[in-house]
């Protein structure tokens, strides 16, 4: 199975809508959505069962509102993302930046405007 930034499809999907909002959802303007939009034909078990998921692995929060729940992102795009790749350079290549880096390049030698921006940044972050 596909996986972006640690997500399957369509908690990617959900994630994006989610991302994408600018105010907490109820699960049926969720649900809606999905079918109405994005015309996935899903019944309220399986948005019940991938909210679940993504609230289980930190990338959801609800809040009750009534008998009804609100739900949102934890975290931005961005802070996901980021997460994602530090957890992947830690887990996948010893913390080190270093080695993330080499696989990225798949070992070949930078060109010197990947080199120049690659100082740039250490320039900048450097302790």
């Amino acid at each position: 199975m596909d996986r972006k930034f640690g997500l399957s499809p369509s908690e990617y999907e959900i994630m994006e809508f989610l991302w994408s909002a600018d105010h907490k959802l109820y699960f049926k303007e969720i649900l809606e959505y999905f079918n109405n939009v994005k015309n996935k034909d899903w019944k309220k078990q399986t948005v019940s069962s991938f909210l679940k998921i993504l609230q289980d692995n930190g990338h959801v929060c609800s809040d009750k509102s009534g008998k009804k729940y609100l739900y949102y992102a934890s975290l931005t795009k961005q802070e996901h993302i980021t997460c994602w790749l530090q957890k992947l350079c830690k887990d996948s290549f010893g913390n080190s930046l270093g080695n993330l880096l080499t696989a990225f390049s798949g070992g070949k030698k930078l060109d010197s405007k990947d080199a120049d921006d690659l100082r740039a940044y250490l320039e900048k972050y450097e302790k």
